[in-house]
């Protein structure tokens, strides 16, 4: 176990220094390639992605897949011990921790070859931080479908979980996220003038409040939904009403269903709202990750296997509303989504984000139990 906690700690330490973009991961994806062909683990590229596949046999006929994510975060890094080298980039969402955690398995996988493991596919997965991430191009995948994982795993970084301790929770647990962009098209007037033209902001305020309804009015109690606008741009000035304005925004829920019919309730009232003051509404929808689930039973087995593993029992969290691609796996496959305690920290996609590497062997243990007794 020693040495695969220092492996872990020296390929994250050193990802991070280096980290890279979503969708440009070269040199990560390299990196990584390298030191698992040195110990011939099967290697299987996605063309036209830097996402890769490692695949080694185990003793059992059981196949235990483990993802994690290749991509930092487009923010300038405040603090570390040894931080990133490259300006404006940091992985300041623990993907680094991650891809330590798979690397530190498949060192303790070749050091203890004996042991009964499971068939392990490793997924390195691109572009997790951005649509449409990279988990439907490895389900689509002809290497995945070849060595297709009887259970799915992935861990998250948690900074609201002290270190030794494991989260999980049963069922239900992150929303699915779609973008929202909603363009109002008014007629621009001198602000002096306004019955010359047509108030495309009025109108965008009037959208903004009647778009609120859709929670507090039509979505089930079951289907908890949060809808939010971040971000409206126009381009008039203290005596001018512009023509047009841009709204944009999420949708977050833990029912598919009522996505769909959410959608088509903003579509309708953005539309609605603007017609009634003469104006014009286009509403464009990009489809985001889905509702992200984690297997009952698995959970509970998890939970059995885990004790005495951690310092305390799994603890046991609620639904929350962001969201991760590796929702795609958990509509396909027996899956786990587990949040790993690193210790109090920066949030999550801060600049001042530095989980404690103390976690790694709380996460290995774990890994090698559940790749060993699943």
């Amino acid at each position: 176990m020693e040495q695969a906690l220092t492996f872990a700690r020296e390929v994250r330490r050193h990802i991070h220094q280096h980290p890279e973009l979503s969708g440009a991961e070269c040199a990560t994806s390299s990196y990584l390639q390298t030191l698992l062909a040195a110990r011939d683990w099967q290697l299987f590229s996605l063309p036209g992605t830097t996402s890769f596949l490692a695949y080694k046999a185990g003793k059992r006929a059981f196949t235990l897949g483990y993802r994690t994510e290749l991509d930092a975060l487009p923010i300038q890094e405040a603090s570390s011990e040894f931080s990133s080298q490259n300006a404006g980039v940091m992985h300041a969402c623990g993907h680094d921790m991650h891809m330590g955690l798979a690397m530190g398995l498949s060192k303790l996988r070749d050091e203890l070859p004996d042991a009964n493991w499971s068939n392990l596919l490793l997924i390195f997965e691109s572009s997790e931080e951005v649509l449409p991430g990279g988990a439907l191009a490895v389900l689509h995948s002809a290497a995945f479908q070849t060595h297709k994982p009887d259970a799915m795993l992935a861990f998250h970084c948690e900074p609201e979980l002290p270190v030794g301790s494991i989260g999980l929770c049963a069922g239900q647990y992150m929303a699915s996220g779609d973008e929202i962009r909603i363009t109002i098209n008014g007629k621009a007037a001198h602000g002096a003038l306004p019955h010359t033209g047509v108030d495309s902001l009025l109108v965008a305020a009037h959208t903004l409040v009647a778009l609120q309804s859709i929670a507090s009015r039509n979505a089930p109690p079951s289907a908890p939904m949060v809808l939010s606008f971040g971000n409206l741009e126009c381009h008039g000035r203290m005596n001018l009403i512009p023509a047009s304005v841009r709204l944009d925004g999420t949708l977050r829920t833990h029912s598919e269903t009522w996505r769909a019919e959410a959608k088509e309730l903003i579509r309708r009232i953005a539309k609605h709202t603007a017609a009634t003051f003469g104006a014009t509404a286009s509403v464009d929808i990009t489809e985001g990750y889905p509702s992200l689930f984690n297997n009952e039973a698995l959970a509970e087995r998890a939970r059995i296997l885990l004790q005495g593993v951690v310092e305390r029992e799994l603890v046991p969290l609620g639904k929350r509303m962001t969201t991760d691609d590796f929702a795609y796996f958990t509509h396909q496959l027996p899956s786990l989504f587990l949040r790993l305690g690193v210790g109090p920290t920066g949030n999550l996609h801060s600049a001042e984000f530095c989980p404690s590497e103390a976690a790694f062997e709380y996460g290995l243990r774990a890994l090698q139990r559940l790749a060993q007794e699943l």
